[in-house]
């Protein structure tokens, strides 16, 4: 932490030889600062998220909360989006213009609920599901990529660690 007339002095000196390295700073933030914990989970989620969800967009024009719905309406079935965002954590606001998008491409199809017409179950439909077949191997694919560092044991540890934590995310 730079705090006194002679670190500032320091910092600055540096900056003028151009040594300040990224690997210098990454130790400095991420690995030892305050809050290492949760940069490097914001890091490890943008090193996964941007690569994949640019994929995603260029090759098949789906954005990251269309793929959200598509994820789980496949994995579990019809669902109101209300239930997407509580299992995301994503806006409202972002659910609804992915479902609205996903809708006027006919990959989802909506079912007004009869006592809430407020409320509508959403569904993928057979073209919805073919796409999402095309395009879930791009996420595999990444995150493949990123945990292939790891042991057997080692991914079962992080299996084990994220599901303890995923039973507290409602406290946050």
């Amino acid at each position: 932490m730079v705090s006194t007339v002679e670190d500032i002095q320091e910092a600055e000196l540096k900056l003028s030889d151009s040594t300040i390295k990224a690997q210098d700073v990454f130790a400095a933030v991420v690995t030892n600062g305050p809050i290492s914990d949760a940069w490097r989970f914001t890091l490890w989620s943008n090193y996964y998220t941007e690569p994949c969800f640019s994929a995603m967009s260029r090759d098949f024009d789906v954005g990251r909360d269309e793929f959200n719905v598509m994820s789980c309406l496949s994995s579990y079935g019809p669902m109101a989006a209300k239930t997407i965002c509580e299992v995301t954590g994503r806006p409202k606001n972002s659910i609804s213009r992915a479902v609205t998008r996903l809708s006027e491409r006919k990959m989802i199809r909506r079912k007004i609920n009869p006592l809430d017409r407020r409320e509508s179950s959403l569904m993928l439909t057979e073209s919805g599901r073919k796409l999402y077949e095309r395009v879930v191997p791009v996420a595999i694919e990444r995150q493949s990529t990123m945990l292939s560092g790891l042991s057997s044991s080692e991914l079962a540890l992080l299996d084990q660690v994220l599901n303890k934590l995923m039973q507290f995310r409602h406290e946050w």
